[in-house]
């Protein structure tokens, strides 16, 4: 790295928890060489890896002073990020993510303080997760909701960045999605106490992220791909529909959907969009019950229990959900003649 502005200094979280060798080097590596910018801290957390982060770095630790290693019994991704969180120093102007399977491109960081320089609160550029098909800006692409550059205010044409016109968060209500959580960089001093909710095992970066955007009120965004997603190591990725793996996951979807709810001050109509995501969420969790004592497959009952006391309106609403199953399949099915 090399001849960034002195006085904006960036703090790389990356939380570790890999079972493939090779991965966390090619993550660090991607941040030693990026160009432009050199005031950097890079703070891993080894969520008690079955490959030892310090292993794994040892020859880059051997090179720089940069890198921070903290070891800890696991907790998970949002416990490790907190932690490496609660270890930057105070004088840090941007904080960035980097899951320890992705990577970014060599003028990711110089696009984003650039642009944050600028004044802005929270950056983020498009990305490509492996085996996917399209960036994350062409995801679920639709009327009124698709990120066209032309639409908003032009920072550098040279690095392809612009400023959000518009009110984010609201957007972000409907495509949080867009933003990886690796290609995301914010003003540390616009939310400095914000943490990730531990009690979620999914959708901690989605929780995080909106609470940011409450946050702030300058948004700024590349259109370029300067970020790489791997394959993650999250068990809920292979969490197939009617399967046990899938309660676990729409559990923790009912869960998030009400902590949204109960943290974060919404508009009525962004009220009603999360409360809709909540009630299809209860609505494949039956779909998926059904489906498994249909089959004779085993079923964690626990995880029923768990989220009734999460959102007892589960069970108010869980006849109507079957009778609306049962329909959908009477209207599915091929009529007699």
């Amino acid at each position: 790295m090399s001849n960034s502005a002195p006085n904006s200094s960036v703090s790389v979280v990356i939380p570790f928890f890999q079972r493939e060798r090779g991965l966390l080097k090619r993550s660090v590596s991607s941040i030693l060489d990026q160009e432009g910018v050199s005031n950097s801290q890079i703070i891993v957390v080894d969520d008690d890896s079955p490959i030892s982060a310090r292993d794994e770095l040892s020859e880059l630790i051997a090179t720089t002073d940069s890198i921070t290693v903290i070891e800890q019994e696991n907790a998970g991704p949002g416990a490790a990020r907190n932690a490496a969180l609660d270890h930057i120093a105070s004088d840090c102007t941007y904080i960035a993510f980097m899951d320890s399977d992705d990577w970014w491109e060599s003028g990711f960081l110089k696009t984003a303080v650039d642009a944050l320089d600028q004044g802005n609160d929270l950056f983020f550029c498009d990305t490509q997760r492996q085996s996917v098909e399209g960036t994350r800006f062409e995801w679920n692409k639709q009327e009124g909701l698709n990120l066209t550059p032309q639409e908003h205010q032009l920072l550098d044409a040279s690095l392809e960045t612009y400023r959000f016109d518009g009110d984010f968060f609201d957007y972000a209500i409907v495509r949080s999605n867009i933003i990886s959580t690796s290609a995301l960089v914010y003003r540390r001093s616009s939310k400095p106490e914000l943490r990730f909710n531990t009690q979620l095992f999914n959708g901690q970066d989605r929780l995080f992220k909106l609470s940011l955007c409450q946050s702030i009120t300058r948004v700024a965004f590349c259109a370029k791909t300067l970020v790489s997603e791997g394959l993650g190591v999250n068990i809920f990725d292979s969490a197939g529909w009617g399967t046990g793996k899938s309660l676990t996951l729409l559990t923790n979807y009912i869960r998030l959907a009400k902590c949204i709810l109960a943290t974060l001050t919404l508009t009525k109509a962004q009220r009603v969009h999360v409360n809709n995501q909540l009630q299809e969420s209860r609505y494949s969790m039956v779909a998926n019950l059904m489906h498994l004592i249909k089959s004779k497959q085993p079923i964690e009952w626990t995880r029923i229990w768990t989220t009734i006391k999460i959102d007892p309106l589960f069970a108010v609403f869980f006849l109507p959900n079957v009778m609306r199953l049962l329909l959908a399949k009477r209207s599915s099915s091929p009529q007699k003649t």
